[in-house]
C-alpha cells in the first residue's frame, strides 16, 4: 500500500491518473468526515485530486509538497464567503489532514464549466460573460485591497523574477523564434504602471473554473472555483486570462470586459495594449502560442507591436 506522504512530485505524475488508487483514499476521507453518500465522481480538469459527493459536496486533495495551495484556498475562500458577491463561490464544509496530504471538503456549485460550452455560445451570452466577469473581478479586487509593504516587496520580487526567467519560460513554451528573438526589445519593467495598492489575483479567471447555468434560456456566468493559485499583486495581472482565453477573437468583448471592470474609454489606448501584452509575457503560466491559435492574424503577426494591438483589441 502507497500511502500518500510516500509520493513525490515525480510519482504524482504517474499516478494521477490512477482513478480507483484515488477513490480508494478519498473513501478512506468520505468516513472519517462521517460523511454519508452513493457516489464518488472524480473531476476531469485541474491539478488536484478532486471528488464530487453525490454532486452536493468537492473533496480537494492537496499534495504535501504544494501545502501553500491548501493554505492560500482556505484562506480566500474562508474571507470571499464573508464578502457579497455577484456570483456563487464553494463554502467551506471542513478542513482536515489524511495521510500528511490535507484536504477542504466544500459545497459543490451546481452548473457547466464554460469550457465545455464556450464555443457554441451566441455573442450575446459572451458579451453578457464579459460584463458580468468585469463586475465580479471589480467586487474581488475593491474587497481584498492592501498597501503592506511585505505584500509590495513580495510583488516586485515576483515580477522582477518573471523578468529574469523570460526567455527560459518562453522557449519552453515553443514560442516561435522570431518572436524569442524580440522579448529583450519589446518587454521592459518600466512600461508596468507601479501601484502602492495591491489586491488579491485569482489568476483563475479562466473558462476552465467559471461556472454556467441557463436562465430564461440563455447561459450566464453564475459561479466561481479553484482558488489554489491566488497571490496578491497588480490588479491588471487578473484582466489577462479572461482576454487571452475567451474574448479577444470576438469583436468587441475586450471593451465591454474592461469597461464593466472599471476602465473609462479613454484609458483603453496604446499605451495600455503595451502594458498589457506586457503582464501577459510576464505572467507565469504564458503561453502566447496557444492564445495565437486563436485567431488567424494573431497566428500571422509578425511583431509584439502587432500582436498586441489584435490580442487587446479596443474595438466596440
Amino acid at each position: 500500500m502507497t500511502y500518500l506522504n510516500k509520493i513525490t512530485k515525480e510519482k504524482y505524475r504517474i499516478m494521477k491518473d490512477k482513478n480507483c488508487y484515488w477513490e480508494g483514499k478519498i473513501k478512506k476521507i468520505a468516513s472519517n468526515e462521517k460523511l454519508e453518500y452513493n457516489n464518488l465522481t472524480r473531476f476531469t480538469y485541474g491539478g488536484n485530486i478532486v471528488f464530487s459527493v453525490d454532486g452536493k459536496l468537492v473533496i480537494k486533495l492537496f499534495p504535501a509538497y504544494v501545502n501553500d495551495e491548501f493554505i492560500k484556498e482556505k484562506a480566500v475562500l474562508e474571507h470571499l464567503n464573508q464578502q457579497q458577491l455577484s456570483v456563487e463561490i464553494p463554502k467551506i464544509h471542513s478542513t482536515g489532514q489524511f495521510e500528511g496530504w490535507n484536504y477542504i471538503i466544500m459545497t459543490e456549485l451546481k452548473g457547466t464549466l464554460l469550457i465545455d460550452i464556450f464555443d457554441i455560445l451566441s455573442i450575446e451570452e459572451k458579451a453578457q460573460i464579459a460584463k458580468d466577469l468585469g463586475e465580479l473581478i471589480k467586487e474581488v479586487h475593491s474587497a481584498t485591497i492592501t498597501s503592506d509593504n511585505n505584500e509590495q516587496t513580495a510583488w516586485n520580487h515576483f515580477m522582477n523574477a518573471q523578468y529574469e526567467n523570460l526567455a527560459k519560460h518562453h522557449k519552453q513554451n515553443e514560442l516561435n523564434e522570431h518572436f524569442q528573438n524580440q522579448l529583450s526589445e519589446y518587454v521592459k519593467l518600466e512600461t508596468l504602471k507601479s501601484s502602492n495598492q495591491l489586491v488579491l489575483l485569482t489568476g483563475e479567471y479562466t473558462p476552465f473554473n467559471l461556472i454556467m447555468n441557463k436562465e430564461n434560456g440563455m447561459w450566464k456566468f453564475t459561479g466561481l472555483i479553484d482558488f489554489a493559485d491566488c497571490f496578491v499583486g497588480n490588479s491588471t495581472y487578473d484582466l489577462l486570462g479572461p482576454i487571452a482565453f475567451m474574448f479577444y477573437p470576438n469583436k468587441g468583448l475586450n471593451r465591454m470586459f474592461l469597461e464593466s471592470y472599471g476602465y473609462k474609454p479613454e484609458e483603453l489606448n496604446d499605451g495600455f495594449q503595451k502594458e498589457l501584452l506586457t503582464y501577459l509575457l510576464l505572467h507565469r503560466f504564458s503561453n502566447i502560442s496557444y492564445y495565437q491559435q486563436k485567431s488567424e492574424s494573431a497566428k500571422n503577426a509578425q511583431s509584439f507591436e502587432e500582436l498586441e494591438k489584435i490580442i487587446f483589441n479596443f474595438e466596440v
